[in-house]
């Protein structure tokens, strides 16, 4: 019977308007293979960008309103540092701090249905990357780059600095 009744109650939430309400983000990468840097040392280019669409997934649930959805198209991507070689074949990401702060080149689309309520295209960088602390170091994957997404996600859409 508690089986039967929480089988229930399941189908009856996923049926329900609010959960086909649900923010909801759509991500495409445009021609990955020419961005600027979307390697992380030892990190396939796949990786890089799997763990930015997550993270934007993720934000887009944080900060839209149930019943909206953003299509993020990625244009260009610059990781934080740069990438130097060293012994046995492997990169370090060196963060010189001066010229090689994360940037992100995209285009987006925030729609109500089917009414488009904002788009754009957008530079999104942070120069000034690390006065801004330690954003946890091995906490995540790409913790400059996720800030930044973050920020602006924040200001863009939430109206909060």
């Amino acid at each position: 019977m508690r089986v039967m009744l929480a089988t229930l109650f399941l189908l009856a939430t996923l049926a329900s308007p609010t959960a086909a309400l649900a923010a909801s983000a759509e991500v495409k990468f445009i021609d990955p293979q020419n961005y600027t840097d979307a390697r992380d040392a030892n990190r396939r280019r796949e990786d890089v960008l799997q763990s930015l669409e997550s993270h934007l997934k993720q934000l887009a649930a944080e900060h839209l309103p149930q019943g909206q959805k953003i299509t993020l198209e990625v244009l260009d991507v610059d990781l934080a540092g740069d990438a130097w070689p060293r012994v046995r074949f492997s990169e370090v990401r060196v963060l010189r701090g001066s010229v090689d702060w994360p940037r992100i080149d995209l285009r987006f689309t925030l729609t109500e249905g089917e009414r488009v309520i904002a788009s754009g295209t957008e530079r999104i960088a942070d120069v000034a990357y690390q006065l801004h602390g330690a954003p946890g170091l091995g906490a995540r994957d790409l913790p400059y780059e996720h800030r930044m997404l973050e920020r602006w996600f924040r200001e863009r859409f939430s109206g909060k600095p």
